[in-house]
């Protein structure tokens, strides 16, 4: 008898130990907060704001003569999410040049003066900022998010919060746009505008004259044909081959999807390139602030013309013409 209850005495910690009760009250709780917001010290953000300012880049954003959506305003300004702002302006907390405006689409001119809950909104600076997103790091803005994301490795550079024009998976790494002005975001983002991309791939595969022609020929992706403006082979090896490939439709995860509509899988996926400007002197979770002539050319760029005087505006017209030069193929319907 005793020998049997000692046998189950030696029993009892390792049961203890793998009690999955035990184990559970050691488990997160759903839905918890992540990495939160990043914390970023004073002094790091008067050294944000100098870097700013020691560089010759814009203070003002890109003009839409329309207008701003008053709900799209408030949030770039910080106020906060748009979603949370279209309730603000329907609660009746938002008044436009002393009447209180109940329209969230309400479109904002220069020289209106807003106030949130009797608070005049301040005004923050437009930013641009060419980034070298590191592999391993998404471009979430999601707080819950337990993986490192771009906020994580620039909120202490930058004087406000900025936010990617346009993505880069988190295997993928290279050259992203982060900016807090919306209408260039979507210039740079939106397929309409079509501002060239140019990635290097590395393919584990033989890459034969066919496949190449094969690739410049396109494929469908999510009904649309994405149709490569360049495809070359920059080098090959015994391990495989490394492509260059620039595209201006920029869908989502284009070139992996791309390439394996053709068979091809993708090791490593590097964008060197936005329009003109290159990789070079910026090193890897570095940036640097874009200049005004910088950002000029890109704007040139999306509405195919040139930069006059270093000033462009983004007009109503201008946007329905780029459209429509650069509408999306669709996929007829048997």
């Amino acid at each position: 008898m005793g020998q049997v209850l000692g046998t189950l005495l030696g029993f009892l910690p390792s049961m203890t130990r793998n009690n999955p009760r035990k184990r559970r009250a050691n488990r997160r709780k759903p839905g918890h907060h992540g990495r939160g917001a990043p914390k970023v010290s004073r002094a790091e953000r008067r050294n944000a704001h100098g870097l700013v300012a020691s560089t010759d880049s814009p203070e003002s954003g890109v003009l839409d003569q329309r207008g701003v959506r008053l709900n799209r305003w408030l949030a770039e300004r910080g106020v906060d999410s748009r979603r949370k702002c279209d309730a603000l302006v329907q609660g009746g907390s938002v008044e436009v040049n002393g009447e209180i405006r109940l329209d969230p689409g309400y479109r904002v001119q220069p020289g209106d003066e807003i106030r949130v809950d009797g608070q005049p909104v301040r005004e923050v600076r437009r930013l641009y900022y060419l980034f070298y997103k590191p592999r391993g790091v998404l471009c979430t803005a999601d707080k819950r998010e337990t993986r490192p994301r771009v906020g994580d490795l620039v909120d202490h550079l930058v004087p406000s919060r900025v936010y990617p024009a346009g993505r880069l998976d988190e295997d993928s790494e290279g050259l992203l746009l982060l900016t807090n002005d919306g209408d260039f975001a979507h210039m740079m983002m939106h397929p309409s505008f079509g501002v060239p991309k140019t990635y290097v791939v590395f393919t584990p595969m033989i890459v034969r004259q066919q496949d190449l022609e094969a690739l410049r020929a396109g494929a469908w992706i999510d009904g649309q044909k994405v149709v490569p403006e360049r495809v070359r082979i920059v080098r090959r090896t015994k391990a495989g081959a490394s492509l260059e490939i620039v595209l201006r439709e920029g869908r989502n995860r284009e070139v992996r999807r791309l390439l394996a509509r053709h068979g091809f899988g993708v090791k490593r996926l590097k964008r060197v390139r936005i329009g003109d400007l290159g990789v070079k002197g910026v090193r890897r979770g570095g940036l640097r602030p874009l200049t005004r002539t910088e950002r000029d050319r890109l704007v040139a760029v999306a509405r195919d013309e040139r930069a006059i005087e270093g000033d462009v505006v983004f007009s109503e017209s201008s946007i329905s013409a780029s459209r429509s030069r650069r509408a999306p193929i669709r996929k007829r319907r048997s």
